[in-house]
């Protein structure tokens, strides 16, 4: 009877484990919520009518290996950076910058005929073309982001008119990816800016 009891007992322990087991590996398992992010401008609604205004050409966009990635990259140090698996844009990087940069000069230049290149209409020969070498776009939560390019204007021969480095801080004004998001896109409208206030200085010629 003693040896039945301590191999009931044992069973009953082994079951116990095993439970215990499942459910420890069950709750390891449960992975973190992964949150998705997009660089946005909102176009200007008068665009919407019969195709108008100057044809320029965006790019090509250049962007530096690091930031090439569906992962968020945020910097610790001059040396050092985090890329944060849990927090993604769901789209390829650059199509982000390439949209907004194209939605922007529409709004500031008043055309609907701001066309990312190679996706053009070929019908509409350029007025002129931008093309963008991003050296450096990434930031730290809390602090600020920092955007370094180098951009060019050619003409409509595709002739150099403008070559111009910017250098854009803007602050991150909480401690949030989103915020975070948020800065980038106040960057990137501050280089639309300045790049169709050099477009119009161009086309006037």
């Amino acid at each position: 009877m003693s040896l039945g009891r301590n191999i009931s007992g044992l069973k009953g322990l082994l079951l116990g484990l095993l439970v215990l087991s499942v459910l420890l590996s069950s709750g390891c398992g449960t992975s973190q919520k992964t949150d998705f992010y997009q660089l946005y401008v909102e176009a200007d609604h008068s665009l919407t009518n019969v195709e108008n205004g100057d044809v320029i050409g965006i790019g090509p966009i250049n962007l530096p290996e690091y930031i090439k990635r569906p992962q968020i990259i945020t910097r610790k140090s001059d040396h050092s950076l985090n890329m944060s698996e849990f927090n993604r844009w769901i789209e390829p990087f650059t199509d982000s910058i390439t949209r907004v940069m194209v939605i922007n000069l529409s709004n500031e230049l008043s055309s609907n005929r701001v066309f990312w290149l190679p996706r053009r209409d070929r019908q509409y020969p350029l007025d002129l073309r931008v093309s963008v070498d991003i050296g450096r776009f990434d930031g730290a939560l809390g602090k600020e982001v920092t955007l370094e390019t180098r951009w060019m204007v050619f003409d409509k021969n595709d002739n150099p008119l403008q070559t111009h480095i910017s250098i854009i801080h803007e602050p991150v004004k909480g401690q949030t990816y989103e915020d975070l998001v948020i800065a980038m896109n106040n960057a990137l409208t501050k280089l639309s800016l300045e790049i169709a206030q050099a477009a119009k200085k161009h086309i006037k010629k």
